[in-house]
C-alpha cells in the first residue's frame, strides 16, 4: 500500500501567503487606527464620488469597508501603489441595490490628513467590487 505524497505547504509558502493578505484593523470607539498607528475619525458621513476622487488627487489615504459595518470587521487599507491605480481609474461608482448600499465617507486624523472610506457596494478600479 503506497502513501499519498505529503502536500503540506512549506514555511516560506505560508509566510508569503500571510504577507500577501490585505491589512485589516479593528475599530476602536470613535474611530480606527491604521497599520502605521494613525488614528482616524469620521468627519463627513457621506461625500460624492467626485469629492472622493478629488481628495485622492490631493493625497488622501484610502480604505475599504467591504461590508459597510463602520469598521467592526476591519478596513482594507490601500497603499500608494493601489491609490495610484484607484486615481487612474477615475471616479468610483456607488451602487445601491435591494441588498447592498454603498457610501463614501471622509475621515480625518489629528494632524489634518484625510482618509476616504468606501463602504460596502462601491466599485473603484479592480480593487473594490
Amino acid at each position: 500500500m503506497s502513501r499519498k505524497p505529503d502536500r503540506r505547504k512549506s514555511f516560506a509558502d505560508v509566510v508569503r501567503e500571510v504577507l500577501e493578505q490585505p491589512t485589516v484593523s479593528e475599530p476602536e470607539s470613535g474611530g480606527v487606527t491604521d497599520p502605521e498607528g494613525t488614528r482616524w475619525r469620521p468627519s463627513k458621513s457621506s461625500i460624492s464620488e467626485g469629492q472622493a476622487h478629488a481628495l485622492l488627487k490631493h493625497g488622501a489615504r484610502v480604505a475599504w469597508d467591504p461590508c459597510g459595518c463602520g469598521g467592526y470587521c476591519g478596513f482594507t487599507w490601500f497603499g500608494p501603489e493601489e491609490a495610484a491605480r484607484l486615481f487612474a481609474s477615475g471616479t468610483p461608482t456607488v451602487r445601491n441595490t435591494k441588498r447592498r448600499r454603498g457610501n463614501i465617507s471622509e475621515w480625518t486624523a489629528d494632524d489634518g490628513r484625510v482618509l476616504v472610506v468606501a463602504e460596502d457596494a462601491v466599485r473603484w478600479a479592480d480593487l473594490m467590487a
